[in-house]
């Protein structure tokens, strides 16, 4: 099967076994809708103009997938519906440097409402910022290229909310973002607060590997030790996940975060973070007390380097 043709099957049967349903919606949109969300875009991409639309207010092709899914939303709501899980994978189009049209696959996905849970947790809850980060986290573990992930901050955004938003980084060049439609915007749409994320799936198709590899379960356990700080409410989680990393230190072999929590002891404006981090060395089995020693010199080094307050 060809390589591209398979990976788009693996991304639709993630989404759609994580309770989204695929929209197909067609490649046109409105100027303003163009104008406010841009797309994915190195130089934020100049519109195709159609010479003769099917509907006036619809004369160019579309330079990102979410006005056609906000469009699906509106339709869903005016039936009624309390909740939408949607996804598109499809092309969006933009005119090149030298004037002629461009285009490329994009993979987005709007999120509104309630999330069925099934199995031990049966029920339904409603969908948060850090649950489509972790749908997004599964998306890229299944294609095999989570290790090229880096999350920034999203401020820039200037559709997204400031304070939920996050870009999707490989290798310094953005690939994606994901976050909340700001406020502002929702109310000039006329549109309650959704979630939504972006992917550049033409870039990405350059890290999957084309063979599996396999290697050798490790010989030596490993030793975890939590972390728990108190930071500013801001404060993105994934700072110090990426500051730990690129320490480069051989006896971490991973972290992440597992909590987050806001309220009473915490003060007000700001929130606890608690990380998981692993240590393992591949020719013998590490001693507690070495693996106290480096991670309290670690804990310490973020107090410092981040002004953070150590949670006990």
């Amino acid at each position: 099967m060809d390589h591209r043709l398979r990976l788009e099957r693996k991304a639709r049967g993630f989404l759609a076994g994580e309770g989204l349903v695929e929209a197909v919606n067609l490649p046109f949109a409105p100027a303003q809708m163009n104008q406010r969300f841009y797309g994915l875009w190195d130089d934020g991409g100049s519109p195709v103009p159609i010479v003769n639309p099917l509907v006036q207010e619809n004369a160019e092709m579309r330079l990102s997938l979410i006005p056609g899914l906000l469009e699906t939303l509106r339709a869903n709501l005016a039936h009624k519906a309390k909740g939408l899980l949607c996804f598109e994978l499809s092309k969006v189009f933009r005119l090149n440097a030298r004037a002629l049209p461009a285009e490329k696959q994009h993979l987005a996905a709007l999120l509104y409402g309630q999330r069925e849970r099934k199995g031990l947790r049966a029920g339904e809850s409603p969908v948060t910022f850090l649950q489509v980060k972790g749908l997004l986290e599964g998306l890229l573990e299944l294609l095999r290229i989570e290790r090229h992930a880096l999350w920034t901050e999203g401020g820039d955004l200037t559709f997204l909310h400031p304070g939920k938003s996050a870009r999707l980084r490989f290798g310094g060049s953005p690939v994606g973002y994901l976050g909340e439609i700001h406020p502002d915007l929702c109310d000039e749409l006329a549109l309650p607060p959704v979630l939504i994320f972006e992917l550049d799936f033409e870039r990405m198709l350059q890290y999957p590997p084309h063979e599996l590899t396999a290697r050798s379960l490790p010989r030596f356990p490993s030793v975890e030790r939590d972390l728990a700080v108190v930071v500013d409410d801001g404060f993105p989680a994934q700072r110090i996940i990426s500051w730990i990393k690129d320490l480069n230190q051989p006896l971490i072999e991973d972290v992440e975060v597992f909590d987050q929590y806001r309220g009473s002891p915490i003060p007000e404006s700001k929130k606890s973070l608690a990380y998981r981090i692993s240590y393992r060395d591949e020719n013998r089995t590490l001693t507690d007390p070495e693996v106290n020693a480096l991670h309290q010199e670690l804990v310490s080094r973020i107090v410092e380097v981040f002004g953070a307050q150590l949670r006990t």
